[in-house]
């Protein structure tokens, strides 16, 4: 817009010149214009009437015409206002403080520990070998020997069942403690006479109290049935 106004005053002012240049020419020649009259008389006729022009006007030649020029709205760009943050003055940096020697207290060494000696292991008892199974039954055999012999000595031959000649073998069941003595007393088969049954018992009875149980045998009580034989003829009766 601002050249095409610039361009319209330049035109505008040529023209004007321009005009004002031939105004003045033509004004120029007006005031010639008597003196050609005079000449132009003298070569006419004597008859021919003479028109003289007093003034003369010549009209201005009319200013160009100005080129109508459309007017277009031209909306302004927004053009965003950048703010520059401001920068932040960093803080100085500071300064090395110059280190100051500490006096420190003389530290007190202490004396190295002794450790005492692990206390000695104990020694390892070595199991006892097992006992062989003939080892068992020989010393199974042996003590049920010495109790029936014990109980033979014991026992006392009824008077009426060596009268009527009553003979026969009883069998005594009872419990032996691992210190040797002897409970739960009973007849696990009778003889058919009750005097040698009840002779039987009280033979076990009487004895109470027999031979710890060898440790071989591993046992805390031991239930055992032992034979208790009656015969006339035997040698104690």
């Amino acid at each position: 817009m601002t050249q095409k106004r610039i361009y319209s005053a330049l035109s505008f002012n040529k023209a004007f010149y321009v005009g004002l240049a031939v105004a003045i020419l033509i004004h120029i020649a007006t005031l010639l214009n008597p003196y050609f009259k005079k000449e132009e008389i003298s070569t006419q006729r004597p008859d021919t009437p003479v028109m003289h022009a007093e003034k003369v006007y010549i009209a201005p030649p009319p200013p160009p015409e100005v080129p109508q020029v459309e007017k277009k709205i031209v909306r302004a760009k927004i053009i965003p206002k950048v703010v520059e943050k401001p920068v932040e003055e960093q803080p100085p940096e500071p300064e090395p403080i110059p280190e100051t020697p500490v006096e420190t207290a003389p530290v007190a060494v202490a004396a190295p520990v002794v450790e005492a000696p692990p206390p000695p292991a104990p020694p390892v008892v070595k199991e006892p070998p097992k006992p062989s199974a003939d080892s068992v039954k020989m010393v199974t055999r042996t003590y049920l020997r010495s109790l029936k012999k014990q109980l033979e000595q014991i026992k006392d031959y009824p008077a009426t069942a060596k009268r009527l000649k009553q003979e026969g073998t009883v069998r005594v069941r009872f419990t032996i403690l691992a210190d040797g003595k002897i409970e739960q007393i009973e007849v696990s088969e009778s003889s058919r006479y009750s005097s040698l049954d009840n002779s039987a018992l009280e033979a076990v009875a009487n004895m109470g109290k027999f031979q710890p149980i060898p440790k071989l045998l591993e046992k805390e009580r031991w239930r055992i049935e032992i034979p208790i034989q009656y015969k006339l003829n035997a040698g104690r009766s």
